[in-house]
């Protein structure tokens, strides 16, 4: 069998359709890239309606999926502004695919997968699409794309994203908890028998999310949770409904008091140019080249523990009533951001004989700064509560965990690949990477052994003492891939990929009151295993290692001190290991039927993660973390996709199994393993129109979901049987009703 034949079905991959009714369609591909990885479905997401899910790779989650539009990242960085704040898919996209982690690495200098889009450009014919989207919840959504001709080669296409989400759970705060508008426009221009074409977009968005998505439950002690007070985790809201949002400005000290209304929201103006040129022997010249102006400001009220409190603790309504009960704290951190950034890259590729090469490099310049202001509140536990008053203050303890820094990057790579058909029966792809990191800025960080930036009550810039302080680094960071494909006979062979990364700290990690650990950041990944097809079976089955040393993060972490609940915030840096395996396939065993399998076992763990907190009442304790399973994720993963089509119907579900997964990093605590299900029904109604039903989350699980930072220092979980606590959740139960119109 040709090498042509082999499906590269990874360990860990995604297809990305554009609507959620396209979400299941499976198709068999034959060819054997590793630049692109499909069956994922990244955008049934069940945790959240507005963005991609990110796919585990044996390592943390990070704040967002990566996600590039035409060839280069939506945002510079995922911090501090969201890549899926500025990008929502859909009709103003041509083809939406998913990098593989190779392809990652030599492209961007990360291990991930990474969405990968491209905007679609006006042709010689007019075309439009008009995606509509609505659930029971009252969300709706309008997803409009227009092209069509101008005259000499010339061509249009205009987009525009309108999202009206109300969300699952009414926040009395806000009518709506997603207010998302994107607006494009591009124009395009063919020459030389179409050989060359250059494209120039412009592009603008505006995100408004209010969104809480925090619920509390009874933990039973043995991975079980049950509800509290008839509270229903996914439709009840958890937090006031005044909005009132007031803190202490890290920038100057001034008192702001304001609406949590105005305090979220990003917004961006973006321009981006792409070139490509065929040249008459086949070779291929590609330019893309974006400018990106981007601001935010966002709000986030984390939970940081649940406390029984008697009346004379000083806690009270807005009327000075005292109050006795159960008190939700939370840790607010609000960040006021921006991102300035000029990416451009450039590639050549071409074949020769048995090689398919390519040579490109990137030149990355960003700008960016944030300005984090933090503070405490309370609230009671119940649905649609009340906000709760500390000795008369609404907001106390401002800023102990305050950060800021203002700086720039600038990433010089270059990057080449060469696909090689050794034998009929031997694949080899390799490609490197150096990439050269230049970057600086200002901060408040502590120096030579002082303290005077050390995070105090009512910490900031102008407080005397306090200092900013120069930041500036130097690196080179090289990456490699390699994958390789033997073909042992028909249908059957050996498949294998390795991948090295090496990065140095970013501004984001000088943002704090500590120094960061400025030692390399290397990921190594390997994996190794047989592949099988068939006429009806495609099958990979691999055994997987991935390490991440100097992983670096500021965590919060909560102690009852003086009968009161504090959070600190902690600079941390530790190392994460995972071996795994994983059995990847897709079935056919009859015409119209599709099944795509996968099963992971896996266990990711911390390695070299000691840490010494130290609280405001001078205590201490030294807590050793190595061999622990990481927080948040499962051992054990499975997804199960059925697919089938008669006439002008299709139907499909997606069931995702994650096994248990602890809450704490003493792993002390955790959750029982839980199902994600999504299922649809498609039917054309002609060539124009088609509908859709969907249902996210059909068997209604309540679950919690992910870690809980107040538990982190839980050692002993036999006090916790029947332990009020709070958490996060999957979406509810939804019904989802599409129209899809070509015209």
């Amino acid at each position: 069998m040709k090498l042509k034949k082999i499906v590269p079905l990874l360990l860990i991959g995604a297809c990305v359709p554009t609507t959620l009714s396209a979400q299941k369609e499976i198709k068999k591909d034959s060819v054997p890239s590793t630049k692109e990885v499909k069956n994922r479905n990244v955008m049934l997401n069940a945790s959240s309606d507005n963005q991609p899910r990110e796919i585990s790779i044996g390592l943390p989650s990070n704040l967002s999926t990566a996600i590039y539009e035409d060839g280069l990242p939506v945002s510079y960085s995922e911090w501090p502004c969201l890549p899926y704040k500025h990008w929502r898919g859909g009709a103003a996209y041509q083809r939406t695919s998913l990098m593989s982690l190779s392809e990652t690495t030599l492209r961007d200098g990360t291990v991930g997968y990474t969405v990968d889009s491209y905007s679609k450009e006006g042709g010689e014919q007019f075309a439009g699409l008009l995606n509509y989207t609505g659930n029971h919840f009252g969300m709706q959504r309008f997803d409009l794309n227009l092209s069509g001709p101008i005259s000499n080669g010339w061509a249009y296409s205009a987009s525009t994203y309108q999202n009206f989400d109300t969300g699952t759970n009414k926040v009395g705060y806000a009518n709506l908890q997603d207010r998302t508008q994107i607006y494009k426009f591009g124009l395009t221009k063919q020459w030389n028998e179409n050989r060359g074409k250059a494209s120039l977009f412009y592009k603008y968005s505006r995100s408004k999310g209010l969104s809480d998505g925090y619920g509390p439950f009874y933990y039973d002690g043995d991975g079980r949770i049950t509800p509290f007070a008839n509270f229903n985790l996914g439709t009840d809201p958890y937090i006031p409904a005044d909005g009132i949002l007031e803190y202490r400005n890290v920038m100057n000290g001034a008192m702001v008091r304001g609406s949590v209304n105005d305090h979220n929201l990003d917004y961006a103006h973006e321009v981006n140019f792409r070139l490509n040129y065929t040249f008459k022997n086949g070779n291929q010249f590609v330019l893309r080249s974006k400018y990106k102006d981007g601001d935010m400001t966002m709000t986030n009220r984390f939970l940081s523990g649940i406390d029984q409190v008697t009346a004379e603790r000083g806690y009270t309504y807005d009327d000075n009533t005292p109050f006795a009960g159960n008190v939700q704290n939370r840790y607010i951190m609000h960040y006021i951001g921006f991102e300035r950034d000029w990416l451009t890259n450039v590639e050549m590729s071409g074949t020769k004989g048995n090689h398919a090469w390519r040579i490109g490099l990137n030149e990355w310049y960003n700008r960016s700064g944030i300005e984090t202001s933090t503070a405490n509140m309370a609230h009671e536990v119940k649905a649609d509560p009340k906000s709760l008053l500390l000795n008369g203050a609404r907001y106390w303890g401002f800023n102990n965990g305050a950060e800021y820094y203002n700086g720039h990057e600038n990433k010089l790579a270059l990057y080449a690949s060469d696909d090689w058909n050794i034998t009929s029966r031997l694949w080899i792809s390799a490609g490197l990477r150096l990439e050269y990191y230049n970057m600086g800025g200002d901060a408040a960080f502590n120096l030579n052994g002082y303290n005077n930036n050390t995070r105090t009550p009512d910490f900031n810039l102008k407080k005397e003492g306090v200092t900013i302080t120069p930041y500036q680094g130097n690196w080179l960071n090289p990456a490699a891939t390699l994958n390789t494909r033997y073909t042992l006979f028909n249908g059957f062979g050996l498949i294998g990929e390795y991948v090295f990364n090496r990065k140095h700290p970013n501004s984001q990690d000088y943002a704090g009151a500590s120094l960061p650990n400025t030692d390399p950041i290397n990921i190594h990944m390997g994996r190794a295993g047989l592949f099988y097809n068939n006429p009806w079976l495609q099958l990979v089955s691999q055994f997987s290692y991935i390490s991440q040393s100097n992983y670096k993060s500021r965590v919060q972490l909560t102690k009852q001190v003086g009968g009161n609940s504090e959070t600190i915030t902690e600079a941390i840096n530790y190392t994460i290991s995972t071996m795994g395996w994983t059995t990847d396939a897709v079935i056919t065993p009859f015409k119209n039927f599709t099944f795509h399998g996968l099963f992971t076992l896996q266990n990711p763990q911390y390695k070299e993660f000691i840490i010494q907190p130290r609280f405001s009442d001078g205590s201490s304790e030294r807590y050793n973390f190595s061999d622990k399973t990481v927080t948040g994720m499962s051992r054990v993963i499975v997804e199960l996709d059925p697919s089938y089509s008669f006439g002008d119907w299709r139907f499909w579900t997606s069931f995702r199994y994650q096994s248990k997964q602890y809450i704490n990093k003493t792993n002390s605590l955790y959750f029982n393993g839980r199902w994600e299900t999504f299922g649809g029904v498609d039917y054309k109604l002609n060539k124009h129109v088609t509908l859709s039903a969907n249902v996210i989350n059909f068997l209604n699980q309540k679950g919690a979901s992910g870690s809980i930072s107040a538990a982190d220092l839980i050692e002993e979980a036999g006090a916790y049987k029947n332990y009020l606590m709070s958490g996060s959740y999957i979406r509810p139960f939804t019904v989802e009703f599409a129209a899809h119109i070509n015209f």
